[in-house]
């Protein structure tokens, strides 16, 4: 996403079985996306978030690009936290969400929710959120309000259609330069007094999944593989990993391997925040390993293959061994013919999936997603783009970051369509990015308005659990029993 600083057939099996059930699909021809390299073009005010000199401002959008950094946000006057109320805002015998999801007229097979259906969960159409900042806004004393009343966020967005939540998550978010710097040294912080602590730190993450189980959405945890914010704009090495060996070694990396090197730290630090999950009866059902990685991840460039390759496969072979089942995306910061940062897109694509020397072995991706903002042409080059990764490698695809602005306009009605509108159940979904917060406060686009310290949903949201029922989604009404 560019932030620039301002202050088909019901499925309900695991995507990565798709393929195999779709065998008899059509591969059709593709002129593919383009064949016009391009560099990752930094905002204007600096090139990474760490250039900003306050982490704490809300972002402002550039609608003209489709990648770069955002800084660590809190809206203007944070106080103390108030008390919770959101439980005694609902009846004492209001359905869970994940019951009325259950009690809906949708086939609750292939739309039962994360938590009361198989794993992982896989409804017919991904309607999803990503509301990372929820925790934080909270602590900070800020609450969500359907109009009515306050409620978690998760619980308004649920009764609105939405499905499925994604979530951030960082190496040492409080490290110096990193995505909260010092929260972990703030008492009620997750996490508070460890190294690794913070907002969107791996406790925060899991205190957060725990939330969005218990309200039966599906959760994607979005593994940025970094402190701080990456993005085709900078992919900066965790603090932690630097002056590690960056040999690729012989043997690939595992649970089993006890080597001092970049990968070995990747992947115990993916296993290390799945195993917290698992612990906690969190275990999501989908990740990314890396964040629009278009030119690279945690300081290693794409342009250096094997390292690349071990890189990205190390996280990933973290997620294999807690469960196959959890489904990994890998996300293009802009899925267009000039995407910015290594290849143009199918070179991008290639370079993950074709196994071709020198990226060798292939990437063990499930799925390739997209932040899916600006487009060229009315949404014909994404139709483009994401045609190639299902017809060239039967992979599906996503869009894993949009907003309700133009060119998307009020449901994310272009990119939802597009997504709706590929075959054979390619088009897996889509995420809206910070809903509440983006592309500014109480800016067009967002789907709540701030007055004093509520975010209350406005008339933007009500095209969202127009477009689930019109898409066969439950639209459910209570209370995710918190």
């Amino acid at each position: 996403m560019i932030i620039t600083s301002s202050s088909g057939p019901k499925c309900r099996v695991a995507l990565s079985c798709l393929p195999g059930m779709l065998a008899a699909l059509l591969v059709a021809s593709s002129s593919g996306c383009g064949a016009s390299g391009g560099g990752a073009t930094a905002p204007s005010g600096g090139s990474d978030a760490s250039s900003a000199s306050d982490a704490g401002s809300p972002p402002s959008f550039d609608a003209s690009e489709s990648a770069s950094t955002v800084q660590d946000s809190s809206v203007a006057d944070r106080g103390a936290p108030p008390p919770n109320d959101a439980a005694s805002a609902l009846p004492p015998d209001a359905k869970t969400v994940a019951d009325s999801n259950s009690d809906s007229d949708t086939d609750t097979d292939a739309d039962s929710t994360a938590s009361s259906g198989p794993f992982p969960f896989a409804p017919s159409f991904i309607l999803g959120a990503d509301i990372s900042w929820a925790s934080q806004h909270e602590a900070e004393g800020y609450t969500y309000s359907d109009g009515i009343s306050v409620k978690p966020m998760e619980e308004i967005m649920a009764n609105n259609g939405f499905n499925f939540i994604r979530l951030r998550t960082f190496v040492q978010p409080s490290a110096s330069g990193g995505y909260a710097p010092g929260s972990a040294e703030q008492a009620g912080v997750p996490g508070y007094g460890t190294s690794t602590g913070g907002w969107c730190s791996t406790a925060d993450t899991v205190a957060k999944v725990v939330r969005m189980k218990k309200c039966g959405l599906g959760v994607l945890v979005d593994f940025m593989m970094s402190d701080t914010w990456a993005s085709i704009g900078g992919q900066t090495m965790p603090s932690s990993w630097v002056g590690l060996s960056q040999t690729v070694p012989a043997t690939p990396v595992s649970a089993s391997t006890h080597d001092d090197n970049i990968y070995q730290a990747a992947h115990d630090y993916v296993a290390g925040v799945m195993q917290a999950l698992v612990a906690a009866g969190a275990k999501p059902d989908m990740v990314q390993i890396g964040n629009e990685s278009n030119g690279g991840m945690s300081g290693i460039e794409l342009d250096d293959p094997a390292a690349f390759v071990a890189l990205v496969n190390a996280g990933i072979k973290a997620v294999r061994e807690t469960d196959p089942k959890i489904i990994v995306w890998a996300q293009n910061g802009r899925p267009r013919p000039n995407s910015a940062g290594g290849d143009n897109f199918d070179g991008w694509v290639d370079d993950y999936l074709s196994g071709k020397s020198p990226y060798d072995p292939a990437i063990d991706e499930d799925g390739i997603c997209g932040s899916t903002y600006g487009t060229t042409d009315k949404g014909a080059d994404w139709t483009t783009c994401f045609t190639y990764v299902f017809t060239t490698y039967s992979k599906p695809v996503m869009s894993c970051e949009y907003t309700d602005v133009s060119p998307n306009g009020s449901g994310g009605a272009l990119i939802n369509g597009i997504m709706r509108g590929f075959p054979d159940h390619w088009g897996r979904g889509s995420f809206i990015w910070e809903p509440a917060d983006y592309p500014a406060v109480n800016a067009t686009g967002t789907l709540f308005t701030l007055t004093g310290k509520v975010y209350a949903t406005n008339s933007a949201m009500t095209a969202y659990p127009t477009l689930a029922k019109s898409y066969g989604l439950p639209v459910p009404s209570g209370s995710c029993g918190q």
